[in-house]
């Protein structure tokens, strides 16, 4: 039996933590009303999907079974950039591997995708591809893909190259991301979402909600939610991106798109993307080398030559 979204809001909440802060816990962190879970819960007992015992709510192997059409197996992480703006760090290395605080951009994102079992992760290279031979050692299961055009094309060339493994749902994740929060990977999925952050104002990529959807993805704008390049597809919309990746693709300036634009504007109306909120800590954009010294004071005299 399929789950509502309530239900598996709940469910999946029990999966990584018990109950034991009560109801009203898990209604402020799910953001659902109190009333709305004690429906849910009354259903899911009922079903012997939780069980409570001494007070305690927690979910019963059959709940776990519940969750498993909703679990996430697989994920595309494109990582075929230059990174201009991290001159001169980025001379010998891509950004994926540049290491912050004597840690690799890259090992935060693929530590949180193994850490939530999903261990069928393509890579997409491109500039420098060699270097990332040296995540085999750490991460011997992440598969790569080679796109030499990486440096005449935007980042849809990479897409493109990685449609075989666009299926069945996927995290389709940008690799220049340092991830603070690990929990922004999940186990489970039930829409396709966009991880945003909450703005004010803001000069960056952001999008905001109409219906429940994203909407209006633009550069700047306010009371929106920034774009961060961490998303979740669905088998459904998995097999729509593919068909819109192709055509779009082979269509007039198909090759300068980045990837988002084909769901989130070219071919909007083929979609309801969720936005998943983050905070804006759990996630550093490092834009620049002058930011990445911010971050790690040891930047400070990098040497080009070292």
């Amino acid at each position: 039996m399929n789950l509502t979204r309530y239900e598996f809001e709940l469910l999946s909440a029990l999966e990584r933590q018990d109950g034991s802060g009560g109801l009203r816990a898990l209604s402020d962190a799910l953001t659902i009303s109190r009333e709305t879970l004690k429906g849910c819960l009354s259903a899911l007992t009922e079903r012997g999907l939780v069980y409570t015992d001494g007070g305690v709510l927690s979910i019963t192997d059959d709940g776990l079974l519940s969750l498993e059409p909703y679990r996430v197996r697989r994920a595309v992480i494109l990582a075929a950039g230059f990174g201009s703006r991290m001159v001169p760090v980025t001379l010998d290395r891509p950004k994926p591997l540049v290491t912050v605080r004597g840690r690799r951009i890259i090992d935060t994102l693929l530590d949180a995708l193994l850490a939530a079992g999903i261990t069928d992760i393509t890579l997409v290279r491109g500039y420098k591809k060699e270097r990332f031979d040296e995540l085999k050692e750490k991460y011997p299961t992440v598969a790569f893909l080679d796109n030499d055009v990486y440096d005449t094309t935007n980042n849809i060339s990479s897409a493109m190259l990685a449609l075989p493994k666009l299926a069945g749902g996927c995290y389709l994740c940008e690799a220049d991301l340092y991830i603070s929060n690990p929990g922004v990977i999940t186990k489970y999925q039930y829409a396709s979402n966009i991880l945003g952050s909450w703005s004010l104002e803001t000069d960056d990529w952001c999008w905001t909600v109409r219906d429940g959807r994203i909407a209006d993805y633009r550069k700047g704008g306010t009371h929106c939610f920034n774009y961060y390049g961490i998303s979740y597809w669905t088998p459904e919309d998995c097999d729509r991106l593919r068909d819109d990746f192709r055509a779009v693709f082979d269509g007039p300036d198909g090759r300068d798109y980045f990837w988002e634009f084909i769901p989130l504007v070219l071919r909007a109306d083929r979609y309801a993307v969720q936005t998943r909120p983050c905070r804006k800590e759990d996630i550093v954009e490092i834009d620049s080398f002058d930011e990445l010294v911010a971050l790690d004071p040891s930047y400070e005299r990098y040497d080009t030559f070292s």
